[in-house]
């Protein structure tokens, strides 16, 4: 694996934002630990999330910032502002004076990356900003990150995020699953709360998570009713509702519907420990993409998880060996995060029987096959979550041929990103002529063109500067020549739904370009067009091969 700073001493992973994006952490941070003996990793987290990062192992110092506060600060203008300032600047004076030698940024907030310039850590991986206050993306792997979620190349995508940012951590030795320590005091808590169930089933104890981020991403409450009426009645389950306070007025109707002495609900009951200790005892997890789902993976319970709407399993699906995940496939999935969906018909692909028939077969062990009856390919994807051999985490579809469009421009970028950017030794693709794909990657020749004309503009640019002769309409003319081009260049990605992760990733590359000296910034620009035109050759065999 290609490494751009392997050595660290005084770490600090800034995560400040959700539990689930805490827990997806936990590799990075013990592979920096496994492979950095001795070092010291502090964590800069929203003050809500100190106590989780509590039960999280290997972190050595947690950092709480008050955002809130400096929120209501501003808001009251005149003193307020002031008091704001002077909060932010005693934290970047305490932070400077812990002397980090390395920052890992998984937050892609501009106030995170302000934050981090002003501190002056030399060496990031992630956002940070330079000296005018624009956000630079350090990594090749954090642009990655940032091309994979932009909305249009989402199921282009078969890389966890998880990944994405061990590898901007530079980690290759990695627990291959999620961390948290389960406390005895909260054992003892949720078996308490188990045995005064009084159950009158003896079969396994399942727990389920009704309750997601956004309403579009959850299941209805009819269908969990219906699911688990087939767990209780016909499997001999126990079934155990978990959630937050908040999310009780949709617990409690389902709760009611079912109407069985072997169904309870533990909303408000735990706390994120005690919700680690229930996941524990449970055979199986059913869920959401959700931050309990992640928490069930860290301790080891397997998970069947349904991916609704925005959700998208490939991104931030259950990191470990042996989960379902459940994808609709539907023309207008993944959606856009941020807005609103009034039908959201990818929910009526996934049936209570089929979640039900996969919790069991889970509780029984390794699912490797789905009956096509269950789960027509054409509706729903049901995949199985295992690691590839570069340890990379991977979804595998196990109900028969799905017809996934995506399939094959998913395998595709898989491999040019490991191969182009980590460094791996993937199996070489046979030499691929851009023509013989240009059916289906249409635009790819013209892409690799644009390339190729940009290395020769950064050739005459760098003649440009060095002749002292040369004029302004001259320099003029060239700048336009590029900016076109450069345009260009981003309206085949657009235009083009499979090339548009190439064309993302040469985006951010030329906005973070570093320095003001003209003849090495053209150097830089040149070397950006060499890496598109070798990534359109590379994309074109390795999709040829797939």
């Amino acid at each position: 694996m290609k490494r751009r700073y392997p050595n660290k001493s005084r770490i600090l992973l800034v995560n400040i934002t959700r539990l689930g994006d805490m827990l997806q952490a936990t590799p990075t941070i013990a592979g920096i630990k496994a492979e950095n003996p001795g070092c010291h990793i502090a964590v800069l987290v929203e003050k809500q999330f100190e106590d989780v990062c509590r039960v999280i192992p290997n972190i050595d110092e947690i950092i709480g910032i008050d955002l809130n506060y400096v929120v209501r600060c501003i808001s009251r203008e005149k003193d307020g502002i002031i008091d704001g300032y002077e909060y932010v600047s005693k934290m970047v004076t305490d932070l400077r004076q812990k002397n980090f030698d390395y920052c890992l940024n998984m937050s892609s907030s501009a106030y995170t990356a302000l934050l981090l310039s002003l501190i002056g850590i030399k060496r990031n991986g992630g956002w940070t900003a330079d000296d005018e206050g624009y956000r630079v993306i350090e990594t090749e792997w954090a642009r990655l990150f940032a091309t994979s979620v932009f909305h249009q190349n989402r199921q282009y995508n078969s890389l966890n995020l998880v990944d994405v940012f061990r590898c901007s951590a530079d980690v290759e030795n990695h627990p291959r699953h999620l961390l948290i320590t389960v406390q005895p005091e909260a054992m003892e808590h949720c078996e308490k709360l188990i045995s005064e169930a009084n159950f009158t089933n003896t079969g396994p104890l399942i727990a389920v998570q009704a309750g997601a981020s956004q309403g579009k991403r959850q299941w209805s409450p009819a269908r969990f009713v219906s699911m688990i009426k087939i767990l209780t009645e016909k499997h001999n389950a126990r079934v155990v509702l978990t959630g937050a306070a908040k999310e009780r007025n949709i617990i409690d109707p389902i709760v009611e519907g079912c109407s069985s002495p072997n169904v309870i609900s533990v909303a408000g009951k735990t706390s994120v420990p005690q919700l680690a200790a229930m996941l524990k005892l449970s055979d199986v997890l059913i869920t959401g993409d959700t931050g309990p789902m992640h928490i069930s993976v860290a301790v080891g319970t397997p998970v069947v998880s349904m991916f609704l709407a925005s959700a998208f399993g490939f991104e931030t699906g259950p990191y470990s060996e042996g989960n379902i995940v459940l994808q609709p496939v539907i023309g207008c999935g993944p959606c856009n995060p941020n807005k609103p969906c009034s039908k959201p018909e990818c929910h009526d692909t996934i049936t209570p029987e089929l979640v039900a028939h996969l919790a069991m077969a889970r509780v029984a062990g390794e699912v490797t096959e789905v009956p096509t009856r269950l789960a027509d390919p054409r509706g729903v994807i049901v995949y199985r979550s295992q690691f590839d051999k570069f340890g990379f985490c991977d979804l595998v579809a196990i109900n028969g041929k799905s017809g996934d469009p995506y399939l094959r421009y998913r395998q595709a970028y898989r491999k040019l990103w490991l191969d182009d950017i980590g460094g791996f030794e993937v199996d070489p693709p046979r030499p691929t002529s851009l023509s013989v794909v240009n059916e289906d990657l249409k635009g790819l020749p013209e892409l690799s063109g644009a390339a190729q004309r940009g290395q020769q503009l950064m050739e005459v640019l760098g003649a440009y500067v060095r002749d002292t002769s040369t004029t302004a309409n001259q320099l003029k003319k060239i700048n336009g020549d590029i900016s076109e081009l450069d345009r260009t260049i981003e309206e085949l990605g657009l235009s083009h739904g499979p090339l548009g992760a190439l064309s993302r990733m040469f985006v951010f590359s030329k906005e973070n370009l570093q320095g003001s000296d003209a003849l090495e910034l053209a150097s830089q620009m040149k070397s950006i067009y060499q890496d598109l035109e070798r990534r359109c050759q590379k994309f074109a065999a390795y999709y040829a091969s797939a």
